[in-house]
């Protein structure tokens, strides 16, 4: 799928995520210009309920100008728009998430927590309100009802925080406050999607050498190198894109690994940078067969300076493995192996 392509189904979905704050936005207008006690409702302004119509006889009525039997806003009907207020503005949130989650995989059951938790939340916070002893009794059964959930990101527990915001707001007829909030919210996460803020992965060219945009920023410091400077500084990604891609498909590779043994996991990685692929790996590879207990290539792949990398992983038992093997390839036939540097995988170890 070619960049472009990508680029115009990214903004597609901004498109259509614009669009529908506009719609929504059109609708609130209309709303409040044409249904009685709209605007105290969507601007978080107290609204006499049925509850307040039987304590306080018809002047709880006067405030809003109509008798409660004759408006959608007490009891079930003000219910039901609460909750389907709640499920209208969570919708957009989940369209950000799945955007931004689109190259790493995002968790279904989060998507539909996000518009299912607001619902339940608006429903409790409107059984509880204005009663202590029912808000007590919540309390007590949410307390004797224990919740196991592991999120594989952090983020999206903030997503989950903002779902139970939005029913809070929601319940209590604040539909204004949580319609800013889920515009705010979203702004935020789409300004630091798109810039990458926080990302190592998508620093500037020369900040990321190839290696530690595949086994994590700050391996240089560690890594054992030969051959061409030029070429290991050609080697720096620069495309965040092109990065990610590639830590992506080695990543695949290494979670191979870590389901292995501690024993027989690999424990380096070999980058060789070569013109031409068969003649280096008849270097490289008769030297891992004698200095490895076990290796494979992994990927070939293009490099920014036109040559090739060969990525290997291997396990060097022997503690000279590693100077032996970069010596061998430093006293290869000039040309055949451009440069190469080798990278610690010590760290690497099985996910629980």
């Amino acid at each position: 799928m070619s960049a472009s392509y990508k680029s115009r189904g990214t903004l597609r979905r901004l498109l259509r995520l614009v669009g529908y704050y506009i719609a929504l936005a059109a609708v609130v207008f209309l709303a409040v210009r044409l249904i009685p006690g709209a605007a105290q409702v969507l601007g978080g302004g107290h609204i006499p309920t049925a509850l307040d119509f039987a304590r306080g006889g018809r002047e709880a009525a006067a405030a809003v100008g109509t008798p409660i039997a004759a408006t959608p806003w007490s009891g079930a009907g003000l219910g039901a728009i609460s909750m389907l207020g709640a499920l209208i503005i969570m919708v957009p949130v989940t369209w950000v998430y799945m955007l931004t989650h689109r190259l790493r995989g995002f968790d279904e059951s989060v998507v539909h927590t996000m518009l299912i938790l607001p619902v339940a939340v608006t429903g409790i916070v409107m059984i509880v309100q204005n009663s202590i002893p029912l808000a007590f009794s919540l309390a007590g059964i949410v307390a004797a009802v224990r919740f196991r959930t592991t999120l594989d990101d952090t983020k999206d527990a903030v997503y989950v925080f903002l779902a139970i915001g939005v029913g809070l707001a929601c319940g209590v007829q604040a539909f204004g406050v949580s319609l800013v909030l889920s515009l705010f919210f979203n702004g935020v996460v789409l300004l630091l999607w798109t810039a990458h803020f926080g990302n190592v992965y998508a620093a500037g060219p020369g900040e990321l050498s190839l290696g530690d945009a595949l086994v994590g920023p700050h391996t240089a410091l560690a890594a054992r190198m030969v051959g061409d400077a030029a070429v290991l500084d050609a080697a720096s990604p620069a495309d965040a894109a092109e990065v990610l891609d590639r830590a992506a498909r080695m990543e695949l590779h290494l979670t191979d690994e870590r389901a292995k043994k501690k024993g027989k996991r690999a424990n380096a990685l070999l980058l060789v940078h070569a013109p031409k692929a068969a003649p280096a790996q008849e270097v490289v590879e008769p030297a891992l067969d004698t200095l490895a207990t076990r290796w494979k290539l992994a990927e070939i792949v293009p490099a920014a300076d036109g040559n090739l990398v060969l990525e290997y992983l291997a396990r060097l038992d022997r503690p000279s493995a590693e100077g032996t093997l970069l010596d061998r390839l430093r006293e290869a036939t000039p040309g055949v192996i451009a440069a190469a540097e080798l990278r610690s995988l010590a760290s690497l170890k099985k996910r629980s």
